[in-house]
């Protein structure tokens, strides 16, 4: 039987960059000012109504555009912090004890996989890593707080969120920037394989195609 020739058909999409990043910025600020008491704990379903409503679907839809446009790392991230939002939004509607085994443990789980992303992610996108580092270490004091409930480890996770928000909008401004001039920002401080993504030519893009995960066999 002869070989029957396939064609692989690459569509171009906008950047889900700063849509994730816009909005883990206002989760950071809204979270962060929920635990310095500027949000007072009646206002607790309002909040989880802006983390469940706005927050959590512009993280969990970048991570979806994430898989098409064959980031993993980035989708993987977005879906993760998308996840988490879901849940603390549902903790806050439903009244669920601060203090809590269940929560300190998955926060810590949490903190362990932002560590682990940092290191795939730091090494082409140093922007991206930092905000994942920042994140581990303000949710590994947010685990603090659901074991320990120590009022000077909340208000240094309060404003350690509101840092991590700064920065994630900084990022947004970056990387919207570099989408909309499809020319490299020297605002988002690329490097190797993702500074080549755009600099490099369409060879060098789809050169490694055959052995991505949507079109080998297996993944």
């Amino acid at each position: 039987m002869a070989d029957i020739p396939v064609q692989i058909v690459l569509r171009p999409y906008a950047s889900a960059l700063p849509l994730a990043a816009f909005a883990f910025g206002v989760g950071n600020v809204m979270s962060g000012a929920y635990l310095l008491h500027w949000v007072p704990a009646s206002e607790a379903s309002l909040l989880a109504i802006v983390l469940l409503a706005f927050v959590a679907p512009l993280e969990l839809v970048p991570a979806i555009m994430a898989f098409i446009t064959r980031d993993g790392g980035g989708a993987t991230s977005y879906a993760i912090f998308g996840a988490v939002w879901l849940v603390q939004g549902v903790g806050l509607w439903v009244n669920a004890p601060a203090q809590s085994h269940t929560t300190a443990l998955f926060l810590l789980c949490l903190a362990v996989c932002l560590v682990l992303l940092t290191i795939i992610t730091f090494k082409g996108k140093p922007l991206l890593g930092a905000i994942l580092i920042l994140g581990a270490i303000r949710t590994a004091g947010a685990a603090s707080i659901a074991r320990w409930d120590l009022p000077l480890v909340g208000k240094l996770t309060g404003w350690t969120g509101l840092l991590l928000a700064a920065l994630a909008f900084y990022s947004a401004f970056a990387f919207l920037e570099e989408d909309v001039t499809g020319k490299l920002s020297p605002l988002t401080f690329r490097t190797g394989e993702a500074k080549a993504a755009m600099e490099g030519s369409l060879d060098e893009q789809t050169k490694l195609l055959e052995s991505e995960a949507g079109v080998r066999k297996q993944l």
